[in-house]
């Protein structure tokens, strides 16, 4: 056969006729089913044994969608005999395929067909009729009996159709078509074309806001359609005479746009706005613009003793937060008092700057004093209802003072609350947390220790130490607390946990702050991705960090690794676990680092200085860059007295202003000068290696450097003062490192 033809011919191995396709044919000259056929019949194959002419036309579909490839596929039946029981995907339908073998002597083995039905247990057959056909299909010429029925079940019958119920409010026309047109004009909103379709319906790439025909203000999370009850239909029973059970009805016809997500419950708000909808009764057309006017809801206890002001942010295009929107919400409950408005404005911009509503108390009343009785006056309020309040040592928690006449109060409203209708108060408890001193007739109960105020009861106390299992997210937010924190679980991205003195976690961090005033002990370990930061005043312990920053004053212990991290330290990093890795990043340790292995065999490099006070380094770094900043603010104070005449007021003011800088240039300068010379003070240090170092290893001190350029083991480098280098020395066996 040439590439460039087709031919038939036989495999006498597998005893079988084979269309073949060359290679190099032309696309218009590839066969036909008719032309296949006859040249079959002129090499005197007989029709009835060719495959059928579907089967012949799938086939030449599969060659000419890969043109210019061989091709070939068989062209007759498979010469043997087969039987085969075919049941349909929900058993409703079970038929017997048949094929005659090519020898005329057993064409058809009756037992086989017979042993296949009997053996299918398939119900309700008619013995008569299939014995009938098969004798029937024995006797033709064919060679195929594709499709013998034996039984038909009953296919199961479908419910009604579900369909999607509002769960929300719609708006009316006179409010809805104003809202939609602001919202549209303020956000640029460029969806309002109405095409339609020849049939008049909505097409759905055109279904926008303008086309739309229902609106609703929606929440994000809302349940906005719920789907109706699912309805069985009848049972059907399959060819096993089992049962199957009835199908639900339909699902509706659902066209989702923006911000709304199907769930099982129905279709759900991604986002607070104004849900637009289409009106067809047989389907579901729905999407929400983004948006939600800011708000100030105010809130007052039972008691009319304490109002709170909820602010929410807006989104989209939305009304926006402001004072304003919360002193008209407070004014329309007509609170009378202090309003403390500084206490809303920090609210506000907490809000603005985290999207996270925020809750505060900005008015408390006065409660009346029984005659003889004591006054109790908290010094310390917590922002909103549910917060702790949070003291530092030596902060005033509450006072007392003893009111012979008694004192009348007073609630939110302004009501008077007469002092005879008080109760009685106790002397209030209180443990070696807090300590009582008494200053001119008044009693004042401070705090011994930083943390959180207890109350249980009459007795107060603060507890030092807080505990935290939970893992620090969006939903907890950031966590400050002044005295001792245990956090039991893991810092995400973003987040910070700071306390006032120590600070041990059970996790680990991501790109992430932990700061405490004390020590940061972590059994974990940090993955800052070049932000997240462990910093303590003290000592700082973790188990490993990579791509962090790692800042103490103190010693730093990292039990395992740390890759390419910043670490500085005004005394020791001590890496004495196991590997105990330090490769990458730049290291700034005072009295140097102790480690097991440093760099790596892939020379990477490892930067570490030492031997000086590198908090001193920091202040200089500051100083310089204000200097700077100074130096361009006198240069715009030139180029602006240019500019200004001599008569003009304002000379005098820019002359005020380069006066003061140039004065606090002069004291910076001395300061700079007075903080390098402290920085050139040596400390005693070392680089010490108890395994190998590598190559890429970069030592540093008082600006000389060693590097490390071929492996070394069991080594100690020192800045030797008397040739000011640093020189590297074999280890003492019997000088083993600290513990």
């Amino acid at each position: 056969m040439t590439s460039k033809n087709w031919i038939i011919e036989k495999n006498t191995a597998k005893n079988r006729w084979y269309l073949e396709i060359g290679p190099d044919l032309p696309l218009e000259n590839y066969p036909t089913v008719d032309s296949i056929k006859e040249k079959a019949s002129a090499l005197g194959i007989e029709s009835r044994i060719l495959i059928s002419d579907e089967r012949l036309e799938r086939n030449l579909e599969k060659a000419r969608a890969i043109p210019g490839e061989e091709f070939s596929f068989p062209l007759v039946i498979e010469p043997t005999f087969d039987v085969r029981l075919n049941i349909n995907a929900d058993k409703t339908r079970a038929t017997l395929y048949i094929r005659k073998a090519s020898t005329p002597d057993n064409q058809l083995d009756l037992k086989l067909v017979s042993a296949a039905i009997n053996n299918s247990r398939v119900k309700g057959m008619d013995p008569e009729r299939i014995k009938k056909d098969i004798i029937a299909f024995r006797d033709s010429p064919d060679m195929e009996l594709q499709e013998l029925l034996l039984a038909e079940g009953v296919p199961p019958g479908r419910g009604s159709d579900r369909k999607l119920v509002p769960a929300l409010k719609w708006l009316d026309d006179a409010e809805a078509l104003p809202l939609r047109d602001r919202i549209l004009s303020s956000s640029g909103d460029a969806r309002r074309s109405d095409t339609r379709r020849s049939d008049g319906r909505q097409d759905s790439a055109s279904f926008t806001p303008t086309t739309a025909s229902r609106f609703s203000l929606v929440e994000q999370g809302q349940i906005l359609f719920e789907f109706s009850p699912s309805e069985p239909g009848e049972p059907g029973t399959d060819v096993f005479g089992k049962e199957i059970p009835g199908l639900p009805g339909n699902d509706p016809t659902i066209e989702l746009k923006d911000n709304i997500t199907l769930c099982p419950e129905g279709l759900r708000a991604d986002c607070s706005g104004l849900l637009y909808a289409g009106s067809d009764d047989n389907r579901v057309q729905a999407g929400i613009i983004p948006f939600k006017d800011a708000s100030a809801t105010v809130v007052i206890t039972p008691d009319n003793m304490t109002v709170s002001i909820i602010l929410e942010r807006e989104e989209g295009p939305g009304h926006p937060l402001t004072l304003e929107l919360a002193t008209q919400s407070l004014k329309e409950k007509e609170v009378k008092g202090a309003i403390n408005t500084n206490l809303i404005k920090e609210a506000i911009d907490r809000v603005l700057e985290t999207g996270e509503n925020a809750e505060v108390i900005v008015l408390r009343g006065e409660a009346p004093v029984l005659p003889g009785s004591i006054k109790i006056t908290r010094l310390i309020h917590p922002k909103s209802e549910d917060e702790p309040v949070l003291v530092y040592a030596g902060d005033r928690i509450l006072s007392l003072r003893k009111l012979p006449e008694g004192q009348n109060g007073h609630d939110v409203f302004g009501n008077i609350l007469i002092s005879t209708s008080a109760q009685p108060v106790e002397d209030p408890e209180y443990d070696e947390t807090i300590a009582r001193e008494t200053v001119g007739g008044e009693t004042f109960f401070t705090a011994r220790v930083s943390g959180e105020v207890r109350v249980t009861g009459n007795r107060y106390s603060v507890a030092n130490t807080k505990s935290i299992t939970c893992d620090i997210d969006e939903k907890t937010g950031d966590i400050i607390f002044p005295g001792n924190l245990e956090l039991v679980g893991n810092i995400a991205s973003g987040r910070s946990v700071k306390a006032g003195e120590k600070l041990k976690i059970t996790g680990s961090a991501a790109a992430s702050l932990a700061y405490a005033e004390d020590s940061v002990h972590m059994n974990g370990g940090i993955k800052g991705a070049g932000r997240g930061t462990v910093w303590a005043k003290r000592e700082i312990h973790i188990t490993w960090a990579e791509n962090a920053r790692i800042l103490a004053g103190q010693a730093i212990r990292i039990d395992k690794f740390c890759f390419q991290c910043t670490v500085k330290t005004n005394e020791q990093l001590l890496m004495k676990g196991v590997p105990g890795v330090l490769l990458g990043g730049n290291i700034r340790a005072t009295k140097g680092i102790e480690v097991m292995e440093l760099g790596s065999a892939k020379t990477i490099r490892t930067s570490i200085s030492f031997g000086q006070n590198y908090l001193v380094s920091d202040k200089i770094e500051v100083s310089e860059r204000e200097l700077e900043q100074i130096r361009v603010t006198v240069e715009k104070l030139d180029a602006e007295m240019e500019r200004t005449p001599p008569t003009n007021p304002r000379i005098h003011e820019l002359r005020r202003k380069k006066l003061e800088l140039l004065k606090r240039k002069e004291k910076l300068t001395v300061r700079v000068f007075t903080l390098k010379e402290q920085f050139e003070t040596h400390y005693i240090s070392h680089i010490r290696v108890e395994n190998t170092v590598y190559p890429g290893v970069i030592l540093e001190s008082h600006g000389r450097y060693h590097e490390v350029r071929e492996p070394k083991h069991h080594v100690v480098f020192i800045f030797d003062q008397t040739t000011g280098q640093i020189v590297c020395s074999p280890i003492p066996d019997h000088n083993p490192i600290l513990e």
